[in-house]
C-alpha cells in the first residue's frame, strides 16, 4: 500500500501553499470562481535567477532561526530546462537543532516539477531523498541516498506511483502563487500535488492589508491556503500568507495557529539580480 508523503522541517512550515499553474485544457480549474477559463500565467514570471528572500522564524515568542528562499540557477533535467528553487531552514531551541534544505526543479513550459529533493537534519533525525517525476508516464519514484554507493537509489516500494498531469511539489507551488491574479474574494482549487492524496489544494484570497516587517512596510494581499494534511496550512490552522501587492509578489509574512502553538515568519531581506530584473 502506498504511504502518504509527510512534509517535515522547512517544507512542513511552507508546504503546499498554493494552487496549480496553467494546465492542459480542462485541467486548470473548476468553474468561473474556482480557477479561470483563461490562462493567468501567460505573462512574465515575477522572479528571476539570483532572487533571495530571508525570513525570521518565530515559534510563539521564541526566535527559532532563519529561513531562506532562493532561485538558485537554471538547470537541465533529462534534457528539459528548469529553474532550481531552494528552501533552507536553520534554527534551534534548547536541545534541538534544525538544518534542512529542500530543492525543486521547476520546468516553465508547461509548468511542472521535474525533481524534488530533501536533505533534513532535525535533532537526531536524518533523511536524504529525492523524487523523480516522469510526466510522460505520469508517475513519481522515490530515491533514497545510499552512503555505500554514494548515490540515490530507487526505493523498493515507492516506485512508479501515479501522479496528476502537470504535477507539482510544495516548493514549486510556493513560488508560482506569485504568478496568479490574486483577486480579493476569489477562491482557487486545484488537483496538481504530485502525491494524489494530498489534493485538493485550496487558496482563498481574503483582503488587502498594509503590514510592517523587518524588511520594511508593504501593501499586501492576504491569502488563506488550505491543504489536506495536518500542519501549518491544515484546515484547523487558519493560516494567512501576505504577498506584496506589486509586480514582485514577494512573500512578506506568514502566520498560523496550530495545536502546538503559533508560527510566524517575517521577511528580513529581499535581493534580486538587478541585471535580470531590468531585462
Amino acid at each position: 500500500m502506498r504511504s502518504r508523503y509527510q512534509p517535515r522541517g522547512a517544507v512542513l512550515c511552507l508546504a503546499l501553499l498554493v494552487p496549480s499553474i496553467s494546465a492542459p485544457s480542462g485541467a486548470f480549474g473548476q468553474g468561473d470562481e474556482r480557477g479561470a477559463a483563461d490562462d493567468p500565467f501567460s505573462e512574465s514570471w515575477p522572479f528571476e535567477v539570483g532572487e533571495t528572500s530571508e525570513y525570521a522564524v518565530l515559534f510563539g515568542p521564541v526566535n527559532f532561526g532563519r529561513m531562506h528562499l532562493q532561485v538558485e540557477a537554471q538547470d537541465t533535467i533529462r534534457g528539459t530546462h528548469a529553474y532550481r528553487l531552494s528552501m533552507r531552514m536553520k534554527g534551534s531551541i534548547p536541545f534541538y537543532k534544525v538544518d534542512d534544505r529542500t530543492v525543486s526543479w521547476l520546468a516553465p513550459d508547461p509548468y511542472r516539477s521535474l525533481r524534488f529533493e530533501e536533505n533534513l537534519r532535525q535533532g537526531g533525525y536524518r533523511r536524504q531523498r529525492r523524487w523523480e517525476l516522469d510526466h510522460e508516464a505520469l508517475t513519481a519514484t522515490r530515491h533514497d541516498w545510499n552512503e555505500e554507493a554514494e548515490a540515490y537509489l530507487p526505493h523498493r516500494r515507492q516506485r512508479d506511483l501515479p501522479m496528476p498531469e502537470g504535477a507539482l511539489d510544495e516548493i514549486s507551488y510556493l513560488y508560482l502563487i506569485r504568478t496568479l491574479p490574486l483577486e480579493v474574494g476569489r477562491t482557487y482549487e486545484f488537483e496538481r500535488y504530485f502525491e494524489e492524496d494530498g489534493n485538493p489544494v485550496v487558496v482563498e484570497v481574503l483582503r488587502r492589508e498594509r503590514v510592517r516587517v523587518p524588511a520594511g512596510t508593504f501593501n499586501t494581499i492576504v491569502l488563506r491556503p488550505i491543504i489536506q494534511t495536518d500542519g501549518l496550512f491544515g484546515e484547523d490552522g487558519q493560516a494567512e500568507v501576505f504577498i506584496s501587492d506589486d509586480d514582485r509578489r514577494v512573500i512578506v509574512q506568514i502566520k498560523s495557529r496550530m495545536k502546538r502553538g503559533r508560527v510566524n515568519m517575517y521577511l528580513r531581506d529581499f535581493e534580486r539580480n538587478e541585471a535580470e530584473a531590468d531585462r
